[in-house]
């Protein structure tokens, strides 16, 4: 951008989503092939091309090449590109900075991966770096159109900034799960909505006897009560103050013909669970009042969110961004993530008791409500399994084993052992003086060689201790400029 240079992407859309491979080492070989491009490239372009090649058996080959429109090098200079400090035609390039080492590296850490960099190259007109990677695939799912992805992802970002403000409203919230009621909660309190919740049909009665409500949401899937029985126990006490409220239906069922299925039962709506950020929004300014409705403050959007320590995507269980969506916040997803660590083994317990008392109604609502919540936090095929013992509980509960639910269950409280450290109860061993000394040497010496990446790498490595007192500020400023990638913020964070 400061050199007014285009950046052209050109990603095959038939690449596999997922693929088994040094993530990590990928990014810095390319990070340093498009930061080489753009330093000898004074106008015009760099293009980044990605496509692949499908191999024997369930393998592929990555390739990548950067094309830039630059200086280009003498072919008798080529040699020198991968000889540690040796500049290039020093005269025409004096006035780049950088030692060079980054080509050198790179040579390296192909070479490691059984591969090489490949360069073509016209002087004075540009060059194309290249190289091919053997990956095995995981997912053979195509990647698809990564620009649309990209503008989608962009434009839902925007979107969800642009909340509303309702502080005249009040809400009630009928849940039997603590953690999706604090979601829910969560998701709207930058809207200054008043927000009354309750852990049970009857709770919920209780309240709409006692207050007027501008929108009730009941959860369906409820022991004892479930939401149908609520609605219909509402509707039918002719002297609540809520007899007309718009209710809406939560619901982890995202099944054909829902919507007809739960406007028949009475609601005026309903919402899949996990809940989406900007469908819960548009279902409230949907059924409030006009009046009660008013333009979004100049600042609902704090860039103060925590950074996600990056432990969290080395879980097998989990997909990160996914969680982050559904909660709107990296701030409410580690507080959910947190609650998911404290909560997980007391759900587990009821699931266990349940089963022992051959109670399989109450069993597969609890089952249920365990889908839900790790759906939430982006623990996806926890939550499918989960749906699948549901169905088999309630239709036919003898076909399951309990043993079958207990590795679930553990499967389940495993995560939340893994998550334990962001809750209150939880811990990480402390660092010594003396290691910490030594991976921020480590860190220092990598970015004085513009090694990106290795820093992050060592940071992320830290993440699975904790800190004194006094240096945990430096740590999460590190985490932050970390996550940005940032290595002018990373030697800031170092007191450098």
């Amino acid at each position: 951008e400061a050199k007014g240079l285009e950046l052209k992407l050109k990603i095959d859309k038939n690449i596999p989503r997922l693929l088994h491979g040094d993530e990590i080492r990928i990014k810095q070989i390319i990070t340093n092939i498009l930061t080489n491009a753009v330093k000898y490239t004074p106008k015009g372009s760099v293009t980044f091309t990605m496509g692949c090649e499908k191999k024997s058996g369930s393998s592929i080959a990555l390739k990548v090449s950067v094309a830039d429109t630059g200086i280009g090098i003498k072919q008798e200079d080529i040699s020198k590109l991968f000889g540690e400090f040796e500049r290039i035609d020093e005269n025409r390039n004096r006035s780049i900075e950088g030692t060079g080492l980054g080509m050198n590296i790179t040579q390296r850490l192909l070479a490691m991966m059984d591969s090489k960099l490949n360069v073509s190259s016209e002087f004075g007109r540009g060059s194309v770096f290249s190289f091919e990677l053997l990956q095995d695939v995981v997912k053979w799912d195509p990647v698809g159109d990564y620009e649309a992805v990209l503008r989608r992802s962009v434009a839902d970002r925007k979107r969800y900034c642009e909340k509303f403000t309702a502080p005249d409203s009040r809400i009630l919230v009928i849940d039997d799960t603590q953690m999706n009621l604090e979601v829910f909660t969560s998701l709207l309190a930058s809207t200054e909505v008043k927000i009354d919740t309750a852990e049970s049909g009857d709770i919920g009665i209780t309240l709409a006897e006692k207050n007027k409500y501008d929108i009730i949401f009941i959860d369906h899937m409820m022991p004892h009560k479930d939401g149908i029985e609520t609605l219909k126990e509402m509707r039918a006490d002719k002297s609540s103050p809520n007899t007309t409220t718009p209710m809406i239906c939560l619901t982890a069922n995202a099944i054909s013909g829902a919507r007809e299925l739960y406007l028949n039962e009475g609601f005026d709506d309903y919402l899949t669970k996990p809940i989406e950020p900007e469908k819960l929004e548009e279902t409230i300014i949907g059924f409030l009042p006009n009046e009660k409705i008013h333009e979004p403050k100049t600042s609902t959007h704090s860039d103060n969110s925590p950074s996600i320590p990056l432990f969290l995507f080395d879980l097998s269980e989990l997909d990160v961004p996914e969680g982050v969506r559904h909660c709107g916040s990296e701030k409410l997803y580690l507080e959910t993530l947190a609650t998911y660590a404290e909560t997980v083994s007391a759900q587990a317990d009821e699931i266990r008791h349940y089963r022992s008392v051959g109670d399989n109604e109450n069993a597969a609502i609890k089952i249920h409500a365990l889908k839900s919540t790790s759906r939430v936090i982006g623990a996806l095929r926890i939550g499918d399994y989960a749906e699948k013992l549901e169905i088999v509980v309630t239709d036919d509960p003898d076909s399951v084993s309990d043993q079958e639910i207990n590795e679930f269950l553990e499967r389940c409280c495993d995560l939340g052992m893994q998550l334990s450290p962001l809750s209150e109860g939880g811990s990480l061993p402390l660092i010594s003086d003396d290691d910490l000394d030594e991976a921020f040497s480590i860190i220092r010496e990598l970015l004085s060689v513009s090694d990106i990446d290795g820093a992050v790498q060592v940071i992320r490595d830290l993440s699975e201790y904790s800190f004194p007192k006094t240096e945990r500020e430096r740590f999460e400023a590190l985490t932050r400029a970390a996550d940005e990638r940032d290595g002018e913020a990373m030697k800031a964070a170092l007191g450098e």
